[in-house]
């Protein structure tokens, strides 16, 4: 079932590649065929891409698929979305490794492969969902470490490590998560000196080349950019309450981060709208399902009561994860604390058991009320996500994209322009990325075409990607030229009909784009 839930439309749902999703790919195909990233680096362990330097692991996976499969949305989708449907048999091993109980792992292993949380992280590029699965997996072989065989050791560093080559929370959480591991197994380690130092050498000798890429390279430049320092609120909390209140801003931003950490416990996030995948205001779905509430309370009572055994683990876990993703300017992610999931779905199976004992004859009608919040989950995953958040997702590119590869030889020139948006024009997309992907171009020429790009505008082939203004430079007097963008860019009003040659629309019928060239 985990896996049909994963692959059923995958290519469809979400509505279109999102614009990491196309720069994973484009440099996944580059790779394949130059062994260089887009801009003629060979074989990275970060890749430049837009600017946010992403890690490598998620990148490198695509390229088999895209070998098999040739560049498309599916070669794209397909490693997250086998990676996770793996993961679901290995879960059951985890949950029992730790709850030594079947009932409780079988629980387990049913929560998470239904999971809202893993679910919409499984079907597209996620680095959130395949860091977990390795942090899951690294836990797991250093627990049949602790009493099983020498090879586990260097398994389980090689796992956890390589999560931190797939996303940047788990650089911040598998070192104290570590730390954790062995102060909690404590008295066992004198009798196995040698597993622990072939654990902890593996893990130094693997994180070498991350450690010099964090020193000396751009490993931290994606963490720069998405501190909580940057976050809009804190600056004019800040701003406002060190004028007023003449407050230390090292105070205001502890205090700051403290409420941005503890929102991460909020109902809201955990039970009613934390996945954002409908609109502000709209009933959507928690990263755990609203059934689960009562199974958690009494999963934590349990433990509250010491009949959980590896407790401390599980809260400190828990307690950790939430670390990295508070430290963002997000009020909350939840691809940056899905790592917290393990231990909560354990949790939360924990108290379906003792709640369902207890419950009796009445659990049919519990599972009636289940249904009914399975059944509000599938229409939104099926029906409100598509159409409420498809611009999140880029939708009408691809279709912009397209029309323009199909009539590109009337053409001198194609303008698209990077800013787009249904109710402000201020959303920046990546148009470039979505053209080298659709029209496979080739990676080898794009490399030295890559250099000539300025922060403003982008031109290769044909393509121009910059700003349009079609009242002020000009742009209504260039014949010859095709022209895409978006109502703001290209307000209808101004356009004659006969120079409309295209409209793009979203699924739920705002207009995205305007597909134009002039006739005056």
């Amino acid at each position: 079932m985990g896996g049909f839930l994963r692959f059923l439309n995958l290519t469809s749902n979400p509505p279109s590649l999102n614009v990491d999703e196309v720069s994973y790919g484009y440099n996944a195909y580059s790779i394949l065929k130059t062994s260089r990233d887009e801009y003629g680096k060979f074989l990275p362990l970060t890749f430049k891409s837009t600017g946010d330097y992403k890690n490598p692991v998620i990148i490198y996976s695509m390229v088999p698929s895209i070998a098999v499969f040739g560049l498309s949305e599916f070669s794209v989708r397909f490693p997250t979305a086998l990676i996770t449907t793996l993961s679901i048999p290995i879960f059951f091993l985890f949950f029992y490794k730790f709850s030594k109980r079947k009932d409780i792992s079988l629980m387990g292993t049913f929560l998470i492969s239904i999971s809202p949380w893993f679910l919409f992280y499984s079907r597209f590029a996620s680095d959130h969902a395949v860091a977990m699965v390795l942090v899951m997996v690294g836990i797991y072989f250093f627990l049949k470490m602790l009493e099983g065989k020498l090879f586990w050791a260097p398994l389980s560093a090689l796992f956890l490590i390589l999560s931190m080559y797939t996303y940047h929370s788990e650089r911040l959480l598998v070192p104290p998560l570590v730390l954790v591991l062995l102060i909690l197994n404590w008295t066992k380690l004198p009798h196995m000196k040698f597993k622990i130092s072939l654990f902890l050498g593996t893990c130094f000798l693997l994180s070498l080349p991350l450690l010099y890429l964090i020193v000396f390279g751009q490993g931290m430049s994606r963490a720069g950019m998405v501190f909580l320092s940057q976050d809009i609120d804190y600056t004019r909390y800040v701003i406002l309450d060190h004028l007023q209140r003449g407050l230390g801003e090292n105070f205001l931003l502890i205090s700051f981060w403290i409420k941005r950490y503890l929102n991460y416990f909020q109902p809201d996030f955990l039970f009613f709208n934390g996945l954002n995948m409908t609109n502000p205001g709209s009933f959507g779905l928690g990263v755990l399902f609203l059934f689960e509430l009562p199974w958690l309370v009494w999963g934590i009572v349990e433990i509250v009561k010491g009949k959980v055994p590896n407790a401390k683990l599980i809260v400190l876990w828990i307690l950790l994860g939430i670390v990295p993703a508070s430290l963002t300017n997000n009020e909350q992610s939840a691809g940056r604390s899905l790592i917290i999931l393990p231990p909560l779905i354990l949790i939360s199976a924990t108290g379906a058991i003792q709640f369902f004992t207890w419950l009796k004859k009445l659990s049919i009608i519990y599972v009636l009320l289940m249904v009914l919040v399975l059944i509000q989950a599938y229409l939104v995953f099926v029906v409100h996500f598509p159409l409420q958040k498809g611009e999140a997702y880029m939708e009408g590119t691809k279709e912009a994209v397209l029309y323009a590869l199909e009539n590109k030889n009337q053409y001198q020139e194609i303008v698209f322009d990077p800013k787009r948006g249904v109710e402000y024009g201020d959303v920046v997309s990546v148009p470039h990325m979505y053209i080298l992907f659709y029209s496979q171009y080739d990676p080898a020429k794009y490399q030295t075409e890559v250099g000539n790009f300025t922060s403003s505008e982008a031109h290769f082939n044909k393509f121009t990607i910059r700003d349009i203004n079609w009242r002020d430079t000009g742009d209504q007097q260039k014949r010859g030229t095709l022209f895409i963008g978006s109502p703001w860019s290209l307000p209808e009003k101004e356009l004659k009909k006969e120079e409309i040659l295209k409209r793009i629309y979203l699924k739920n019928g705002r207009l995205a784009f305007f597909i134009a060239t002039p006739k005056r």
